[in-house]
């Protein structure tokens, strides 16, 4: 299977789905949620692959919304479409019946923070940063908001979410946003082993604890669904997007 934007492999029985736009540093567009989703369901289908790996080509693993595609003339109709691509690959990473492990090896910004915490596992490469920028747009980063306290506390998320703030992997491991923190070079090494590890573990005991695990995320995405595309038709998204376009900071107004 080809895609645009992300690359997929198979080999003994592990997925490794790569992030496959280094020119824009593997920032997000509405092909890549798609893409996503498409991977994840060849992957379901596929008995061989037990273990899925997540990753970024060249020096980001994701650095967030690719403000060109996805800061348009939005409404509300627009706003849902765009929410619920969104939320059908945060979905099928938790309820796909098969660990996924993401192996950050660099820039996490945005969504490439969101997306980490649809993942079961996580290692970073010690070069890795993590932030989430959503709010300098006037935008909600609802992922995180959805997904972070259950991982962190409250005050943790908070502080992210409203500050954009820039974490190193060592600083979000302390959250417990990231399971264990490695040297660059040996990050590919250690997700393999873990592979091994996973790849080897009983399935249908694996795959029930993920989805008592992950058993209310059509309960968060649903509410999610029902306030977004309000934002997306803010006063202030449309100013951030002018900002965006004439390379200025915005001026939000709160409307």
């Amino acid at each position: 299977m080809k895609f645009e934007t992300i690359l997929l492999d198979k080999k003994d029985r592990v997925a490794t789905i790569t992030f496959n736009r280094p020119e824009k540093f593997n920032a997000a567009s509405p092909t890549v949620f798609r893409e996503l989703d498409a991977a994840l369901t060849d992957i379901e289908k596929d008995d061989d692959i037990r273990v899925v790996v997540l990753t970024g080509k060249g020096d980001a693993f994701s650095a967030g919304a690719d403000l060109d595609k996805m800061m348009t003339d939005n409404k509300i109709t627009d706003g849902i479409e765009f929410i619920e691509a969104v939320a059908q690959p945060f979905i099928h990473f938790e309820y796909l019946p098969k660990p996924v492990i993401a192996a950050v090896n660099g820039y996490a910004y945005g969504f490439g923070t969101g997306i980490t915490l649809a993942c079961d596992i996580v290692i970073a490469s010690d070069k890795a940063k993590f932030s989430i920028r959503e709010v300098n747009w006037g935008l909600v980063p609802i992922e995180s908001l959805l997904l972070g306290p259950r991982l962190a506390s409250k005050r943790d998320i908070a502080y992210m979410c409203l500050t954009g703030a820039t974490m190193t992997a060592e600083e979000v491991k302390s959250l417990g946003l990231v399971n264990k923190v490695v040297p660059h070079d040996q990050l590919m090494a250690e997700t393999e082993k873990l592979c091994d590890l996973l790849k080897n573990g009983a399935p249908l005991a694996q795959a029930t604890i993920k989805r008592i695990l992950n058993r209310k995320c059509h309960e968060d995405w649903d509410y999610a669904i029902g306030i977004m595309p309000a934002i997306f038709a803010s006063e202030d998204v449309a100013e951030a997007r002018n900002a965006f376009l004439e390379k200025r900071k915005p001026q939000f107004k709160g409307r």
